[in-house]
């Protein structure tokens, strides 16, 4: 069997020769371009014709360019939307901030003309502790002895009674509310001046004895009598939500809502209580007899 032979002969044309016929054509095309419309027709058509191909082959770059743009454009958007939330609530929590300062600068300056116009000797003192306990119906202000608070002073809000001072300290004191089970409030009807009492019940207030034969409708006004030495006459206690008289009670039937903010005040007024009337006048003291 014969072997192949080794060739080391390399058949066709050689780079060189390949480079100088192709310059030699394209310097060709160049001449009859410039000279012939027909080359300028062929490569005409000779585009057209390849711009499907050229089309095809530019297709994964323009793929390629766009899924990198979405991907940046998603990365972009992303960025962008979790600073908008981050910006979003820091400017919900500096709106809802300035919402209770608008509210607590609202309710101060009304304490603070109600404080000049009729009540000129109450103090104006701010909640500073409301415990641990939010069904305790008390809390501490920043006013004390030092400040002349005294054991039994009325407390209001701009609307109307809270309660009254329970114990007082140097620097602060504390105020019971008057749902108290203990609180117990002389009181009249605005509209007719029917006296009456008012009962603390825990978590609201109770019209307990208002006779049946006296005029009592929906929506009166209730406001403290002056008939003791603790509430001054006037002061807005609650209003009637509900009337009906009982059926063989002599007495009403009634619900109570408190006019004052019980839980949600910042600021109140502490009201000194009225001065205690003496009941009797000391006899002067007999004048001693003259030495002769």
């Amino acid at each position: 069997m014969a072997e192949p032979s080794l060739n080391f002969i390399q058949h066709g044309l050689r780079p060189t020769s390949k480079l100088v016929i192709f310059t030699l054509a394209a310097v060709a095309l160049l001449l009859l371009d410039n000279r012939y419309d027909a080359i300028q027709k062929a490569k005409s058509y000779t585009a057209n014709a390849l711009y499907p191909v050229q089309w095809l082959a530019n297709q994964p770059v323009r793929w390629a360019q766009h899924s990198a743009n979405y991907l940046r454009n998603q990365h972009d958007l992303l960025q962008q939307n979790a600073q908008l939330k981050t910006q979003n609530a820091q400017l919900q929590l500096q709106l809802q901030q300035k919402q209770v300062i608008l509210q607590e600068s609202t309710t101060l300056l009304k304490l603070q003309k109600l404080n000049q116009d009729a009540l000129p000797q109450a103090k104006i003192a701010q909640i500073i502790s409301t415990g641990t306990n939010p069904l305790a119906e008390r809390f501490t202000i920043d006013k004390g002895s030092r400040d002349q608070v005294r054991m039994g002073d009325p407390v209001t809000d701009e609307h109307g009674l809270i309660g009254q001072i329970s114990s007082v300290q140097a620097f602060s004191a504390e105020v019971s509310l008057s749902t108290n089970s203990q609180a117990v409030i002389p009181a009249m009807v605005a509209r007719t001046g029917v006296r009456t009492l008012v009962y603390g019940r825990s978590g609201g207030l109770d019209l307990r004895y208002f006779p049946s034969d006296a005029s009592l409708q929906n929506q009166d006004l209730l406001i403290t009598s002056g008939m003791d030495s603790i509430y001054p006459a006037g002061i807005p206690i609650a209003t009637i939500s509900a009337v009906q008289k009982g059926n063989g009670s002599p007495y009403y039937k009634t619900q109570l809502t408190p006019v004052a903010n019980l839980l949600s005040s910042r600021f109140v007024m502490v009201i000194p209580q009225k001065a205690a009337i003496p009941t009797h006048q000391p006899a002067p003291a007999a004048s001693a007899p003259a030495i002769q």
